[in-house]
This record gives C-alpha cells, sequence and structure tokens, in this order.
C-alpha cells in the first residue's frame, strides 16, 4: 500500500504535488461541533419533547434511533431539529458532539448527493482527503467504522428529499442518533420515530412574533393576542413568514400593528395567486418587507440570485453589486435583519432560504444589468481561485488558507463554473476549472471532477484554444487514472501527447511520456514503460528539468525491481537520490529511501534495509509526515522481530 501512493508518476513533472503529505493543519477535535445556531424559538414544546425522548441515551443494544421530522416549506423543521439537538448536546447526550448538513433536497441545482454528503462527514470526522474511497460503498464502509469507534454521536441530516439521500448517511453503530427533516414524511425509512410539524398553533405563533419584536426593544408591547391574531392568521401561522414581519415591526417601532396588518392583508389579495409553501401568506409578507427595503438593499437581494451557489460571501457579492466591500457588508446585514436572507456558513457568508431564492429569481428576471451582474462575478471568482491556487506551504504545495477557503467555497466555485459554460462565457469557465483542478484532486471530489474536466475541455475546443485543450486533456487522463480506469487514462494521455507534438511543446511531452509509462508500469505492461520512460527521460534532461528527470529515474528504478533486475534497479535509484540531495528536495529523497529499503528487503538484505528505512523515517519526520513515518516503522519492527526469531 505505502508503495503504490507513492509512486512518482508523470503528471508530477515541476513541483511535486501529492495530497498525502500535505500536513494542512491539526486534527479535528474529538467532540464534533457542527450544529448551527438558533434564531429565535418559541412553542413547539410537544414536538421537543417528543425529539428529546427519541434522542435520550438507551440500551445501547437497540438499534440506532432515527427521527424524521416532515412539514411544509417555512413550519420550521431545520429551527426544530436544530433546537432539539443543542439541547441534546448541552445536556450531555452526545460525548462525540454533532454532524449537521444541509442536503438541500428540494434544490435541483443544489442537491447534496450521498457521496458528498460522506465526503464533508469523514472529513469532520478526521479523515484524510487521500483515505476517501472513490466509490460510495467504501466511503459508507469507513463512516460507519469511524462512528463505530466513537462516543455517540447525533447526526442531523437536514432537507431531504428522500429516503435515498438518508440511506448512505446512517450509522449501524446504536449509541448513535439520526434527526432527518424533510417536506415529505418519509415512511420508508424502516424503524424511524415519524413526527409530521403542523404550522404554529395561534398562541405561538403570536409568541413567536413578540419574541423577536422584544427581542430589538425589550419594553415594546404592541404584540398581544387581541392585536396580532389577524397578522399571524394572514401569514399562515408559517414561522418563515412570521419572522419577515416580526423584523418589519422590530426595524419600525413606529409602525401600528394593525398598519401592518392591512399591507399584509392587501398583499395578500393581490399575490394569493402566486404563493408559495401552500400559504399565500408567505408570499405577501416576502412581497411587503421586499418593497420596504431601500433601493440598493433591493437590488442587492435581487442580484445575489444570480449567483447559482449555495451561499455567498462578501466579496463575491460586492462584485456581483460592483460596490466596496465596506458597503456591501452593511446591505447583507441589512438583509439579515429583514429576514430576507440567513447567515451562511462558517461566519460571514449568507444564503436564501428556498423559497426567498425562488421570490428573488423572479425579482431579478428583468434585471437591466444582469450580463454586466455575471461577467463581474465570473471575475471575481476566476481571480480569487487562480489567487488561491497559487498559495504555497513552505514546501511548495497548495497552502492551509487557499484549502479552508476552497473549502467553503468549493460548491459555489462549481455551480459557477457550469453556469459560466451556461451563459456563454467560456474563458471564465474554463479558467476556473483549471484553477480549481488542484484542489478537487487534493479533496478527491471526483463527482465535480467527472463534471467539470469534460466541461473544460469543451470550453477549451469551443475557444479553439490548443493549449488549454492539452490541459484539460492532462486533467482527464489524471482523473481517470486515479480512479483506475487505465484504457481511459491511456486514451487521454494518448491525445495529450499528440497534440503536444503537434504544437512542439517539448515540456508537455515529456509529461504525457511519463504518464503513458507509468499507467503502462501499473498493468505491468513493463517493457511500454520502460520505452516511455526512456524517451520521457531523454527529454527532461534536454529540457534541464531535473525533477522530471529524477522522477522518471524514480520509476525506472521501480520497473527494474518490477523485473528483478536489481542491479538496474539501484544504479536508477541513487541517480535518482543523488538529484535529489544536490537540489535539496528532501520529499524526493525521502521515498527514494523508502524504495531503497523495499529493494534491499526484495533482496533479504535487512541491514542494508533497515539502513534506508531509518534514513526515511528521519526525512519524513523532518517533513512532518506522521503517518509515513508510522508505516514505516512498522517495516523497521518486521525486520526486527525476523531477526529475534533468526537469533532464537
Amino acid at each position: 500500500m505505502v508503495e503504490q501512493r507513492n509512486d512518482m508518476s508523470g503528471t508530477v513533472s515541476g513541483a511535486l504535488i501529492q495530497a498525502r503529505d500535505l500536513a494542512l493543519g491539526a486534527q479535528p477535535p474529538v467532540a464534533l461541533s457542527g450544529l448551527p445556531p438558533v434564531d429565535v424559538f418559541t412553542g413547539r414544546a410537544e414536538a421537543l419533547a417528543s425529539l428529546a425522548e427519541a434522542l435520550r441515551p438507551a440500551d445501547d443494544t437497540a438499534p440506532v434511533v432515527l427521527s424524521a421530522v416532515a412539514g411544509l416549506a417555512g413550519v420550521g423543521k431545520t429551527t426544530l431539529a436544530v433546537r432539539a439537538a443543542h439541547d441534546a448536546v448541552a445536556a450531555g447526550w452526545f460525548p462525540g458532539g454533532a454532524l449537521f448538513i444541509d442536503l438541500r433536497g428540494y434544490d435541483p441545482n443544489h442537491r447534496v448527493t450521498p457521496d458528498g454528503a460522506l465526503s464533508t462527514f469523514l472529513r469532520a470526522l478526521g479523515v484524510p482527503a487521500e483515505h476517501l474511497s472513490a466509490d460510495r460503498a467504501g466511503r459508507e464502509a469507513l463512516y460507519r467504522s469511524m462512528l463505530a469507534g466513537r462516543d455517540a454521536v447525533l447526526v442531523v441530516l437536514d432537507n431531504a428529499s428522500s429516503a435515498d439521500q438518508v440511506r448512505p448517511l446512517l450509522p449501524n453503530a446504536p449509541a448513535h442518533r439520526v434527526l432527518v427533516t424533510s417536506r415529505h414524511t418519509l415512511a420508508d425509512l424502516t424503524g424511524a420515530r415519524l413526527l409530521d410539524l403542523n404550522v404554529l398553533t395561534d398562541t405561538e405563533a403570536v409568541a413567536l412574533v413578540d419574541a423577536a419584536v422584544r427581542a430589538a426593544g425589550p419594553d415594546d408591547d404592541r404584540v398581544t393576542p387581541e392585536t396580532a391574531a389577524e397578522l399571524v392568521r394572514l401569514c399562515g401561522r408559517l414561522p418563515l413568514a412570521l419572522g419577515i414581519v416580526a423584523a418589519i415591526l422590530a426595524g419600525d417601532p413606529e409602525l401600528p400593528v394593525g398598519e401592518l396588518v392591512d399591507a399584509l392583508g392587501n398583499a395578500s389579495t393581490r399575490l394569493g395567486e402566486l404563493a408559495y409553501g401552500d400559504s399565500a401568506g408567505v408570499r405577501a409578507a416576502f412581497d411587503l418587507s421586499y418593497h420596504r427595503l431601500s433601493p440598493a438593499e433591493a437590488r442587492l437581494f435581487r442580484l445575489l440570485s444570480l449567483d447559482p451557489g449555495r451561499q455567498i460571501g462578501v466579496p463575491a457579492a460586492a462584485a456581483l453589486a460592483d460596490l466596496p466591500e465596506r458597503d456591501t457588508a452593511k446591505l447583507l446585514a441589512n438583509l439579515r435583519r429583514a429576514h430576507m436572507v440567513e447567515p451562511g456558513e462558517p461566519r460571514g457568508w449568507f444564503r436564501y432560504h428556498d423559497l426567498l431564492r425562488l421570490y428573488a429569481e423572479e425579482r431579478a428576471r428583468d434585471e437591466s444589468e444582469r450580463d454586466a451582474a455575471l461577467e463581474r462575478l465570473f471575475d471575481y471568482y476566476v481571480a480569487a481561485t487562480e489567487e488561491a491556487d497559487a498559495q504555497r506551504a513552505p514546501t511548495q504545495f497548495i497552502s492551509r488558507d487557499a484549502v479552508a477557503w476552497l473549502d467553503t467555497e468549493g460548491p459555489t466555485l462549481v455551480e459557477n463554473a457550469v453556469r459560466a459554460a451556461e451563459t456563454g462565457h467560456h474563458r471564465h469557465a474554463l479558467r476556473l476549472v483549471l484553477a480549481m483542478s488542484r484542489y478537487l484532486f487534493y479533496r478527491r471530489h471526483w463527482d465535480d471532477c467527472e463534471v467539470l474536466f469534460p466541461l473544460a475541455l469543451e470550453m477549451a475546443r469551443r475557444i479553439g484554444d490548443r493549449t488549454d485543450e492539452v490541459r484539460a486533456l492532462r486533467r482527464l487522463g489524471k482523473l481517470a487514472r486515479e480512479q483506475r480506469r487505465h484504457d481511459d487514462a491511456r486514451e487521454h494521455y494518448t491525445a495529450y501527447l499528440a497534440i503536444s507534438r503537434e504544437l512542439d511543446d517539448q515540456a508537455r511531452v515529456a509529461q504525457a511520456l511519463h504518464n503513458l509509462g507509468s499507467i503502462a508500469r501499473r498493468v505491468r505492461d513493463l517493457d511500454v514503460a520502460q520505452a516511455h520512460y526512456d524517451e520521457a527521460l531523454a527529454r527532461y534532461r534536454e529540457l534541464g528539468d531535473w525533477r522530471g528527470e529524477t522522477d522518471i529515474l524514480f520509476n525506472l528504478g521501480t520497473v527494474s525491481r518490477h523485473k528483478r533486475r536489481f542491479p538496474a534497479a539501484h544504479t536508477y535509484y541513487s541517480e535518482a537520490m543523488a538529484l535529489a540531495v544536490e537540489h535539496g528536495d528532501v520529499l524526493r529523497e525521502a521515498r527514494v529511501c523508502l524504495f531503497l529499503g523495499i529493494l534491499a528487503a526484495r533482496e533479504r538484505k535487512s541491514e542494508a534495509a533497515r539502513h534506508w528505512w531509518t534514513l526515511a523515517v528521519e526525512l519524513y519526520e523532518k517533513l512532518g509526515d506522521g503517518d509515513m513515518v508510522r508505516s514505516i516503522r512498522k517495516r523497521l519492527n518486521r525486520i526486527g522481530r525476523r531477526a529475534r526469531r533468526l537469533a532464537d
């Protein structure tokens, strides 16, 4: 396993990028803290008690308890579930913490696949990206294995549209609990405790509005059962609509409740046929709040819907609106106070409720500056992503800050690349995909790669840029190689080689030959691998590319070792070692030491193997790669045990 992961394949000519050596930060804490904060919450006592009973620890021999909360859009399912989850964690029932994900099941453009959710949870559980399986079955098995070894964890799956979105995320250890929200009653989830959430009672609805108003002004007594009875009726007693009208009252302390009721009644009559969420009151509340926004706030509210991502940060919103970031941040804060947007994750990002996104998209349909705003948005994302991709840690790898930003923006960048291609911004789409590639391979986001890399190839061909066509083919080849689709990889790299020869781009010719050699070696077509490597070696030497030369020498050593031509293997490895030492490349030096030890072990030269592996441990310790240090020490321990047995 170690040998295979440390293969120096052809795509690493130049600065060597390998995900397992990225040591980008400390492991996450033992107790997960994935729950979002809770807004003003009142009522729902019976529903909270029911969920508490389901979440409370029980006999560990019982099956995993699954609770599913169903109800129409805007009824407060997420708020209830998150409140119940916070209460359960605070009670000490889940010492392992909580995992939370919004599956966005009812948004066709942003729905989270089970593969994507598993990747998110596995990374939260501390699994390095390079250990994520390419297939769902492998990720499910790893996810359940990780949970099986932890204290009780609460898994909250918000906004699921079907049981199929949920099943792959269910743990099998009895200590854990799962809480699901959906607009549908997920009766096909076997064994689930089902809770259908209805609209608030009149008393609860009035209390919610009153609490929100008093949060802004503790002495504000405008909201009473008498003054607010018609208000909550017009809102359909839906928390989403009630939150918006409460924000209107809180923002205007002089506004009588009766005046707001009249305005809301007029809007409900006028817009009833355009109701959202089975309630004309929701649409009326949206319209009423929108018309109370300032022109700048309303403009930003509309423009935000042009970004296809699930959330947006201040810099991207500023680009959309063509405003300074400070002014944009103030406008976003005002929209948040008006409940027209919600806080995203992490702090500083914002998103719509899905019904408000529909409303904003409708308002933006005839937006006069639509094309110009999209151009500014794509310009921003391309520039920011290229800047992140250019950042390097001290050992020349992508930096911790860049990965953190890309983790947050990644889904949005994918959506924007697709939107750019759809709207004729071919160059933006291409540049965005190329700039994301290093990160996508690091995080092993194969689903995104399978969407984006063919898109990049299509964009390059539409633009007529042969160099970018080669770059896209290289990424497709690497993706196929990582997924062990060797025939597809060979096809892509062969096309990559042909165009590189046509362009007389000797560096890319060498890289293509290097990759074709590595594919042949992986399928044990060693003579073909040797021929490709020999030609690539000659070209790297002509180019003065010592990194490419080092990698090829290393791989030729491995080919010779597989052919059991051990003297030739020693020669190639030693030449690779000399180049790595000469140029101070500790990573390449460490790898060669490791494989010289493997070669010595194959020759049954235990002392030589011990020597090389001891050096490799020192070098990997210098690099901060604890995984490799532990792996090589296991090899040293096996040698020690073998030596002791022989001595006995």
